[in-house]
């Protein structure tokens, strides 16, 4: 990477950032994890929570493997948004939650998934001018 040369560095930033997607999908797919999270949808009412689970499980396994190959990585960034944007306003409802210590971190969690947005933005800005 020479000096002005960019290309390093965005590498190391959407590695970063779907490392992760990776992690967290990963993680969320080990016992008793999924049915975990099927549950609290079902208690969130989400209607068919177990489609939905699988299904943004699915967006976000696809959406990294769009980005990391660059083979409509647009696509990948819009999918792994959703993802976040979904995930966190499903997750995150710090607001709803009596315990302090509770509450701060969850809203800690959602200024966490707040911040990944803003970094697929750059992403998917570097993408587009890129295409």
């Amino acid at each position: 990477m020479s000096p002005g040369d960019a290309s390093g560095l965005i590498t190391i930033g959407k590695w970063m950032l779907c490392t992760l997607f990776i992690v967290a999908g990963i993680c969320n797919c080990m016992p008793p994890r999924p049915k975990d999270h099927i549950d609290r949808m079902a208690g969130f009412g989400v209607p068919l929570p177990a489609f939905a689970f699988w299904f943004g499980t699915a967006m976000e396994f696809v959406g990294v493997a769009l980005v990391l190959t660059g083979w409509h990585a647009d696509i990948g960034v819009w999918l792994l948004i959703a993802f976040t944007v979904i995930a966190g306003g499903l997750f995150h409802r710090f607001w709803l939650v009596d315990d302090p210590m509770r509450r701060h971190q969850l809203r800690i969690a959602l200024l966490n998934n707040i911040a990944v947005v803003g970094g697929l933005l750059v992403l998917l800005n570097l993408v587009m001018v890129k295409t």
